[in-house]
C-alpha cells in the first residue's frame, strides 16, 4: 500500500566522479470452513490483491485478465468524508499529536470530487476499495480514478438511515493504456505525496527521475563497451570481465550519494543490461507483472462482490454475489486500518474567541463522530477501532438473524501479522503501515446476486433499534431541493430570487463559471469560453429568459448576481456583479457547509462490533470505562 513504499528508496554510488556528478545533478471459525477459505470459488476472478511487485510495498492489484485503454476496473468506490480532523484534535496532523494512520490513505477532497469540498472548512476522503489499496508507480502508473457521484440511494430525510452512510459513491476506475494480463496496477499519487513523505519515505524516484536514470545508462552502455576492448585486449577473460562489471554496478548501487534519479536505476546488473537493451521502462514493467499461477494460488479475488442498492430497509447500499460463491470460500479479503483511540473520531462544538478571533472545539460539548465510525469495527472493551479497505466489504450490511457470511482473523501471513494480535494498544501507536487483516467467509452457499451480510453485534443492534425507535426526521423547507438532484436536471427552468428567496430552502449555494479577467464595466455577458474557470457563489439568481427550440426541450439563459471575492490588484474588496446570459451548464449546486444528509441532527452513529471470542485480550484497555 502506499504507506508501505520505503522499499523504493535505494542508494546509488558511482564508478566514477564523471558519472556521480552527472547522476547528482539530476475469529473461531471452524476449520472446515477455513480449509477453504484462501481462493476464490470461481475461475473467472479478474481481479486480485496479491505481494506487490515494488519490494516491501505490502500488498497491491492485479489484473488477471489483458486490459484496453479506458475500460473499467473492479466496481466504484465510496468516498467518507472526514471532516475538520485537526480542529476537533485540537492540534495538527502533521505534528504527530494524534494518531491517524489514515493520511497516508485519504485524499484530497478536489481529487474526489467538487461536492465533498464544501460539506466542512477542511475535508479528506477515505475511498476505501481502489483509492486505497493499489500502490503508485509514477514511472508505470496505468490506471485512474474518476469523481465520485452524490446519491443517498433513494433514502429521504425522513428515513432513519439518512446521514449513515456516505452519499458519495461509484468512484470508478479506468485504464490509461492496455495493460497486459498479470500486471499490478499503478494509481497516481502525486508528486507531492512523495515529497511531503521523504523525512522517512527517502528518496522515491519520480517520473522524471526514470529519464535522468536512462540518460544515464546511455552515457554508461559505451564505457562498458570500450572497457571490454580493453579487457580483450588484456586477455582477462570472460568470465572474469563479466564479474568485473557486476562489481562495477555493486559499487554503483552502494554509494552514500543519493539522489531520485539514482533510485531510479536497475537493481543488479543482470537488470542494468537489459535495460540498455530494451529501455527501463520495459524492464520495471516486465518486473511489475505476476503469472496468473501466483495470482490463483497467493492472490485473493477482488471481484466476488458488487455494491448496489440494498435490499434490507433504511440501508442504503449493500453488496451482492458477483458469482456463486460455495460454503467456506473467500467472499472478500480485507486488510485493516487501526485507529489505536477511537476518540479522535469525536466531534465537538465550536468555541469560538472574539478577542482573538481563534476557533477552538469545546471539549466539554460532544455534538457527535465522524462517519467514518460507521465503516470500522470495535469492542466495547477497547479504544481500537479497524477500519477494513477491499473492494465492494464497506458496503457488507448487517443480518442477525441469518448472515451468510462472517468475518475471520486471516490466516495467511502474506496479509496479516498475527503477533500483532497480541500486542497492547500502545503498539500501534507507532505502527504506520496497515498489518493485519479479516477475511468474509461465507457460512454457506450464497448464490449469484445474493446480497451478502454479516452480524454486526448484539450492541450495533440494540442501539440501531433504538435509533428507529426513537427517529423524529428534522424539519424540511418545503422548497428544498438537493443540490444533486438540481444538477442532474439541466433542463427546468431554475427559480429566480423573486420566485424563491431562500435559494432553494437556504442550505445550499449555486456556483457560476466566469472568469476574474472577464470583470469590468464593459464586460456582463457570460461566453463560452468561461468554462471551467473561476467559480463564484451566487448571491441571486436574478433574471431567467427561455430560448425556445423546435426539435428540442427549451432552454434558458440566466442573469445571475455574483459574490466576487478580492483578486489581485484588480479587485481589492468583495463587489457583487451581474453577469446575463449564462446558460445552464455554468451553474451548479452544492450544500453549504455542514448542511448535508451527513450533518443531518441525531444521524446514526456506531461502530461494528467484533465477536468477543476473537477480540485480542491485549486490547482490552477499556475494561469497566462507560
Amino acid at each position: 500500500m502506499r504507506d508501505r513504499l520505503l522499499s523504493s528508496v535505494h542508494t546509488l554510488p558511482s564508478a566514477s566522479a564523471g558519472l556521480l556528478i552527472y547522476l547528482m545533478s539530476c475469529s473461531s471459525l471452524s476449520s472446515t470452513l477455513l480449509a477453504d477459505a484462501s481462493s476464490s470459488s470461481s475461475k473467472t476472478c479478474k481481479l486480485y490483491l496479491a505481494t506487490s511487485t515494488i519490494p516491501n510495498a505490502g500488498l497491491g492489484v492485479f489484473t488477471a485478465v489483458p486490459l484496453g485503454i479506458d475500460e473499467l476496473v473492479g466496481v466504484g468506490d465510496p468516498a467518507i468524508p472526514n471532516v475538520d480532523m485537526d480542529f476537533h484534535n485540537d492540534g495538527s496532523a502533521n505534528k504527530e499529536d494524534y494518531h491517524w494512520l489514515l493520511d497516508e490513505y485519504n485524499w484530497k477532497a478536489s481529487e474526489v470530487g467538487p461536492y465533498l469540498e464544501t460539506e466542512a472548512q477542511t475535508v479528506n476522503a477515505y475511498v476505501p476499495g481502489m483509492g486505497a489499496m493499489p500502490n503508485c508507480h509514477l514511472y508505470l502508473k496505468n490506471v485512474a480514478e474518476s469523481h465520485n457521484q452524490y446519491d443517498t440511494a433513494g433514502i429521504t430525510r425522513a428515513d432513519p438511515g439518512i446521514g449513515a452512510f456516505t452519499a458519495y459513491h461509484n468512484r470508478t476506475t479506468h485504464t490509461l493504456k492496455p495493460i497486459q494480463g498479470g500486471s499490478e496496477l499503478f494509481v497516481d499519487y502525486g508528486v507531492q505525496w512523495f515529497k511531503s513523505r521523504e523525512s522517512y519515505m527517502g528518496l522515491i524516484p519520480l517520473e522524471d527521475s526514470y529519464y535522468v536514470a536512462r540518460d544515464f545508462l546511455e552515457r554508461f552502455e559505451p564505457f562498458l563497451d570500450r572497457f571490454t576492448t580493453y579487457a580483450e585486449e588484456g586477455g582477462i577473460s570472460t568470465a572474469t570481465m563479466d564479474k568485473a562489471k557486476s562489481d562495477l554496478w555493486d559499487m554503483i548501487l552502494q554509494s552514500p550519494y543519493k539522489s531520485r534519479p539514482l533510485s531510479a536505476l536497475p537493481k543488479t546488473f543482470q537488470l542494468a543490461q537489459r535495460a540498455m537493451k530494451f529501455s527501463i521502462r520495459q524492464t520495471e514493467l516486465d518486473q511489475s507483472i505476476r503469472s496468473l499461477e501466483y495470482l490463483k494460488n497467493h492472490g485473493k479475488c477482488l471481484d466476488n462482490i458488487r455494491p448496489d442498492n440494498s435490499t434490507i430497509e433504511h440501508a442504503g447500499r449493500g453488496a451482492f454475489a458477483t458469482r456463486f460463491l460455495p460454503r467456506g470460500s473467500l467472499v472478500a479479503p480485507a486488510p485493516l486500518l487501526h485507529i489505536p483511540d477511537r476518540s479522535v473520531l469525536n466531534m465537538y462544538a465550536d468555541l469560538y474567541d472574539p478577542e482573538e478571533g481563534d476557533d477552538e472545539p469545546d471539549l466539554t460539548k460532544l455534538i457527535g463522530r465522524q462517519l467514518l465510525l460507521n465503516y470500522c469495527f470495535g469492542h466495547n472493551e477497547s479504544s481500537m477501532l479497524l477500519c477494513p479497505y477491499g473492494s465492494g466489504t464497506w458496503a457488507i450490511n448487517h443480518n442477525s438473524e441469518a448472515p451468510n457470511a462472517m468475518i475471520a482473523w486471516s490466516n495467511d501471513p502474506m496479509y496479516h501479522n498475527a503477533s500483532w494480535l497480541n500486542e497492547p494498544v500502545p503498539f500501534f501507536d507507532n505502527q504506520w503501515t496497515s498489518g493485519i487483516a479479516f477475511e468474509y467467509i461465507a457460512l454457506r452457499d450464497i448464490e449469484e446476486g445474493e446480497e451478502v451480510t454479516i452480524n454486526y453485534g448484539k450492541e450495533w443492534e440494540e442501539a440501531w433499534n433504538e435509533h428507529v425507535k426513537n427517529w423524529i426526521p428534522g424539519e424540511v423547507h418545503d422548497k428544498f431541493v438537493p443540490p444533486h438532484a438540481l444538477n442532474a436536471d439541466q433542463t427546468s427552468p431554475l427559480r429566480t430570487h423573486e420566485e424563491d428567496e431562500t435559494m432553494y430552502g437556504g442550505d445550499i449555494n449555486a456556483f457560476c463559471d466566469f472568469s476574474y479577467e472577464s470583470i469590468s464595466d464593459e464586460h456582463d455577458t457570460w461566453e463560452d469560453d468561461e468554462m471551467h474557470s473561476n467559480e463564484h457563489v451566487v448571491n441571486r439568481i436574478v433574471g431567467r429568459t427561455r430560448i425556445e427550440r423546435n426539435l428540442e426541450p427549451d432552454s434558458y439563459l440566466y442573469s445571475l448576481e455574483l459574490i466576487v471575492e478580492p483578486y489581485g490588484d484588480e479587485i481589492q474588496e468583495q463587489m457583487m456583479y451581474v453577469v446575463k446570459d449564462v446558460p445552464r451548464h455554468a451553474i451548479s449546486f452544492y450544500y453549504k457547509n455542514y448542511r448535508s444528509e451527513m450533518f443531518v441532527e441525531n444521524a446514526f452513529r456506531h461502530d461494528i462490533m467484533i465477536d468477543d471470542s476473537m477480540f485480542p485480550a491485549a486490547w482490552r484497555n477499556r475494561v469497566g470505562v462507560a
